[in-house]
């Protein structure tokens, strides 16, 4: 009898620790997807589109800005100026003309000779744009655009891909590096009679879409993780 009580005692001891062996191998299986998909999902966020470091930064609402309520409400908090914007991703970037203030005739050009132009006819915003074109870009590239003016009495034109004149351009951002307004300012005097740094001459917002399919790392801790569950949920079941 004796005998018989310590064998089912040492079968039961064994059974709760093979449960425990297996609770432990599903927590572990279970802390591999959560952090396979954490990992990847921060690895897909944090991958940038636009690059750009300018001079000087101020905070929305910009002074005499005809579209700070506009921008604010698509929570456009900050604008950079004096800087060269770039892209460090494969992709494609989508211009769209969505506003304008300005007494000039001003346009954003696209390329050598100006192969792309937008020219502004409507003061009114509109965040999907009047008119648009896209183009595509490769990681490294510097953003070869420009805004000018038809009218004699405007300062000379901004052009990125040239460095001239970028404290006429103010890049305004969100919390998304994939989105942005690029805000011409015609006339730049900061100081002075006719001061004028509003930045709402010439409104284009920037977008930007990946190409590119990242498979970082993570992808396959996730993947294992979430094949071991399956492959002892199926055990179970047998």
């Amino acid at each position: 009898m004796k005998n018989i009580l310590t064998i089912l005692r040492s079968e039961k001891m064994t059974s709760v620790t093979s449960d425990r062996a297996e609770s432990s191998r599903k927590t572990r299986l279970l802390a591999a997807v959560c952090a396979g998909a954490v990992t990847l999902a921060t690895s897909l966020s944090a991958n940038a589109a636009f690059v750009y470091s300018g001079v000087e930064t101020e905070t929305l609402p910009i002074e005499k800005n005809d579209f700070n309520g506009q921008l604010q409400d698509l929570d456009f908090n900050q604008m950079t100026t004096g800087a060269q914007l770039s892209v460090n991703m494969d992709g494609s970037v989508t211009f769209y003309y969505i506003a304008a203030e300005s007494g000039y005739t001003n346009s954003f050009n696209y390329g050598s000779g100006s192969s792309i132009s937008i020219t502004e006819d409507n003061d009114s915003f509109d965040w999907d744009g009047w008119y648009s074109f896209s183009i595509d870009v490769v990681a490294g590239d510097i953003l070869d655009f420009s805004f000018t003016s038809a009218t004699a009495s405007a300062l000379t034109p901004v052009d990125n891909a040239s460095n001239i004149n970028l404290h006429g351009l103010g890049i305004m951002s969100s919390t998304t590096t994939s989105d942005l307004v690029l805000a011409y300012n015609d006339n730049y005097r900061f100081t002075g009679p006719g001061m004028d740094a509003d930045y709402d001459d010439m409104l284009v917002r920037a977008e930007f879409s990946s190409t590119a399919v990242p498979v970082p790392a993570a992808i396959w801790l996730f993947a294992s993780g979430l094949l071991g569950l399956i492959g002892m949920a199926r055990r179970r079941k047998q």
